[in-house]
């Protein structure tokens, strides 16, 4: 196995340095987008206006790691006027979609508040609608899975690119979903109740999201010199703590170990938690670990 000292021959070797701000906006996008696809089941006003905010939140953190906040909406409006589009960026895609995302939820929040001020509980609040939530379902996992994609295109940094990223993202997102509904369930805070098909889907989700990690940090381990740093990085170098403690230990062992415990609301809530906050974990650790691929002179 090739050292991460290795990576230290060339300047290029440095680490690629997305801080926190991406971390958070992937983070907030991954639980807004399969938020919204969980919700097709769970039917939940409240996990929907948690999911707008959340939505919300990650466009703004994304618009605001461009360093102007203005420059965004100047150059979607000097795109329009000059009718240029570059649809083959997965930033110009990504950005419409999280735009597209945003205008939807915060148009169907405020049909739910109307609709609750109008003393309406039923299909007329919109967010309820069958169709409309098949929409934002769809419209959710499409926004999850280019936050993964656009990590895919980061030139030079090899741990990234690799069509696993997104799968990962849509597991990781979908086991903070459910750990969302595990918390509000636990707490009597789920209109519908405490689905009875909750418990299954959490196990299944995180083995599948423990799969797709491994099949991650084995294709980065096989690859090159700077995919294989990035995975030595993850598993034993600068991010391993938030990788083993974080993504692995909060993320999914804690939250396996918890569904173990039946009728306990306190061991559901504290199972739900670790799960979202394992979703951050494995989204830092991941843009933390990202080496260039050393250019040899």
């Amino acid at each position: 196995m090739i050292s991460s000292q290795y990576m230290e021959l060339t300047a290029q070797a440095a680490t690629s340095h997305w801080a926190w701000t991406i971390a958070f906006f992937l983070w907030f996008v991954g639980l807004a987008g399969m938020g919204l696809f969980l919700n097709v089941w769970l039917k939940s006003r409240r996990v929907f206006l948690i999911c707008a905010v959340s939505a919300v939140v990650g466009a703004l953190l994304v618009v605001s790691h461009l360093g102007r906040m203005l420059n965004l909406p100047f150059a979607a409006f000097n795109a329009l006027l000059e009718w240029s589009f570059n649809f083959t960026s997965w930033m110009f895609i990504g950005i419409c979609l999280l735009a597209v995302l945003c205008i939807v939820v915060v148009l169907q929040s405020i049909g739910i508040w109307w609709g609750e001020k109008k003393g309406r509980a039923d299909i007329t609040a919109l967010a309820e609608g069958r169709v409309l939530a098949w929409f934002d379902g769809v419209l959710g996992v499409a926004a999850t899975a280019y936050s993964g994609f656009l990590l895919t295109q980061a030139a030079g940094v090899p741990l990234w690119n690799t069509a696993a990223l997104p799968v990962l993202w849509l597991f990781s997102g979908l086991a903070c979903a459910v750990g969302l509904a595990e918390i509000l369930a636990a707490a009597g805070k789920l209109e519908t109740g405490h689905p009875h098909w909750l418990s299954g889907t959490a196990w299944g989700v995180h083995a599948g999201e423990a799969f797709v990690i491994f099949a991650f940090v084995q294709s980065a381990l096989s690859g090159t010199p700077g995919a294989v740093a990035g995975g030595e990085s993850l598993l034993s170098g600068g991010a391993s703590l938030l990788f083993w403690g974080g993504a692995i230990g909060l993320g999914i062992l804690l939250p396996s170990l918890c569904a173990l415990v039946k009728n306990a609301k306190s061991v559901a809530i504290l199972g739900g938690l670790a799960a979202i906050l394992g979703a951050l974990a494995l989204r830092a650790s991941v843009l933390f670990a990202g080496y260039f691929d050393p250019v040899i002179w």
